[in-house]
């Protein structure tokens, strides 16, 4: 047999984390054995969620992080709120080469003596100078 028990969300006042963790404290003391979690309390854990982190709110309602990430609408994970649409445009601005080609001069000395002088004129678009730093400074 199958208990309902009735968990009322008023859409005019948003939950807080208090009031959700009162109802799952609640049905969690009158379930008789393990069970689903009711549709009505998974609601009203996403509607907690357009104010504050899932972890948040996991944590403190004692859920699966995982079952509640997957139940928030896919428009909360690019970081918009529950709700809100996902109409933004995105526009990507090419702005080529710059107008005048710069320069620049790295020299590094290690504590053993080793020396690196790096010179950089104009674009290095396939070039990690800050990988070939690190690897000198690894090396002694």
């Amino acid at each position: 047999m199958k208990e309902t028990i009735p968990y009322i969300t008023t859409p005019a006042i948003r939950p807080t984390l208090e009031s959700v963790g009162h109802q799952f404290g609640t049905w969690r003391k009158r379930r008789r054995c393990r069970g689903q979690i009711p549709e009505a309390l998974w609601q009203a854990a996403v509607e907690l969620c357009r104010d504050h982190s899932i972890f948040e709110v996991s944590r403190a309602l004692r859920l699966n992080y995982n079952g509640l990430k997957n139940r928030v609408p896919k428009a909360r994970d690019m970081g918009l709120a529950v709700g809100q649409r996902s109409d933004l445009n995105f526009v990507k601005l090419d702005l080529g080469a710059p107008i005048t080609l710069s320069e620049c001069l790295v020299e590094m000395e290690a504590p053993n003596g080793s020396k690196m002088r790096m010179s950089f004129r104009g674009i290095m678009r396939d070039f990690d100078s800050v990988e070939l730093s690190r690897a000198f400074w690894r090396q002694g």
